[in-house]
C-alpha cells in the first residue's frame, strides 16, 4: 500500500481536477500563518531574526518557537500567543475546498470517509525496524530528520511507507546521493530522490519558483540537501553518546537512472516516503 494525500486521492479519483486541487493547496497555505510571519506581524521579531531562526534550524533538530526562545528572541509568553493564533489559523485542506466551491460538506464527508477506509495505517518506522538491525537508532534518525527538513526547508509533507531491505542493488529514482561515515560506524546514508522532488528542493532552497531545470544545479542542491539531513542526525546521534564523523556528500555516478549496485559484504535498509510532488527514499547503507 502507497501512503497518499487526500489531494491526490482526490485527483486520481477524478473527483477534483489538477488545476482545481493546486488553487485548494494555495488558499489552504494562504490561510496557515506561520510562526514567523505572526511574530513579524505583531513586531515580536524582524526579518533579520526570523532568517537567523531559520538558519539556525537548518543546523539543529529544533522547533521554531523552540530556538527564538533559547536564543532569547521570544519570551515563552509571546511564543504562547503566536501559537494561539496560528492554531485558530489553520484550515484543513477539505475545509479550503468547500470554501472554493468545489464540493459540498456532505461530498467532501463521503469522499474523506472512502479515503481513510482506503489508507492502511502502516506501523511507526521504530516497529518497522527490527530490534536485531544494526545502527536501528541511526536509520530512525535518519527518517525522522529528513521528514523534518522536507518540510523547514522544502515546505514538503511526507508520509513514510513501507520498509524494505536490499543486498543487490538500489533503483536510481533520478539523483540519489549518499554520505559515508567515519568513526565507529561504517556506513553509507542514501538520499535517492525523482527529478520532480529534487527540482523542487532546489527551487525552494533558492527561494525561486521559477528556478530553470538544471540538471547539475539540482544534482548539487540534492547533495547539499543530504548534508544537511546528516549534520543534523550526526548532532541528534551524539547526545546518546554516538560518535562519528561524516565525509563530504557524494552522487552516485551519472545519475541515469542506472541501479545503485551493492557489493556483497553491502546490505542496505531502505525506507521510502511520498510527497505531493513525488518519491524519495533514504537509507543506511551497511557493511555485513
Amino acid at each position: 500500500m502507497v501512503p497518499k494525500f487526500f489531494g491526490q486521492y482526490l485527483l486520481e479519483k477524478e473527483v477534483l481536477s489538477r488545476d482545481q486541487l493546486i488553487e485548494a493547496i494555495n488558499y489552504q497555505r494562504l490561510k496557515v500563518l506561520k510562526l514567523g510571519e505572526i511574530a513579524l506581524a505583531k513586531g515580536y521579531l524582524t526579518e533579520k531574526e526570523v532568517a537567523k531562526i531559520h538558519n539556525e534550524q537548518r543546523r539543529t533538530d529544533k522547533m521554531f518557537g523552540e530556538l527564538a526562545v533559547g536564543m532569547d528572541l521570544l519570551t515563552e509568553a509571546q511564543l504562547k500567543q503566536i501559537l494561539t493564533i496560528q492554531q485558530n489559523s489553520h484550515i484543513y485542506l477539505g475545509e479550503a475546498i468547500v470554501a472554493l466551491g468545489f464540493l459540498d460538506n456532505a461530498r467532501l464527508e463521503k469522499e474523506l470517509t472512502s479515503f481513510k477506509e482506503n489508507q492502511k495505517v502502516l506501523p511507526p518506522i521504530e516497529v518497522m525496524i527490527a530490534e536485531d538491525v544494526e545502527h536501528k537508532d541511526v536509520m530512525i534518525a535518519v527518517v525522522d530528520i529528513t521528514s523534518k527538513m522536507l518540510r523547514r526547508v522544502a515546505d514538503l509533507l511526507s508520509k513514510t511507507g513501507q520498509l524494505r531491505y536490499e543486498d543487490k542493488a538500489i533503483k536510481n529514482l533520478g539523483v540519489a546521493s549518499y554520505i559515508e561515515l567515519k568513526g565507529n560506524l561504517i556506513n553509507r546514508i542514501i538520499l535517492n530522490c525523482t527529478w520532480d522532488v529534487a527540482h523542487h528542493i532546489a527551487r525552494k532552497t533558492f527561494k525561486n519558483e521559477s528556478l530553470p531545470f538544471d540538471q547539475e544545479l539540482i544534482i548539487d542542491t540534492t547533495a547539499e540537501f543530504i548534508n544537511i539531513i546528516c549534520g543534523n542526525v550526526r548532532a541528534k546521534l551524539l547526545e546518546n553518546g554516538r560518535i562519528f564523523e561524516i565525509n563530504p556528500p557524494n552522487t552516485f555516478p551519472d545519475n541515469k537512472q542506472a541501479d545503485i549496485k551493492l557489493d556483497n559484504r553491502e546490505q542496505a535498509v531502505i525506507v521510502p516516503a511520498y510527497t505531493p510532488t513525488g518519491e524519495l527514499e533514504v537509507g543506511l547503507i551497511t557493511k555485513t
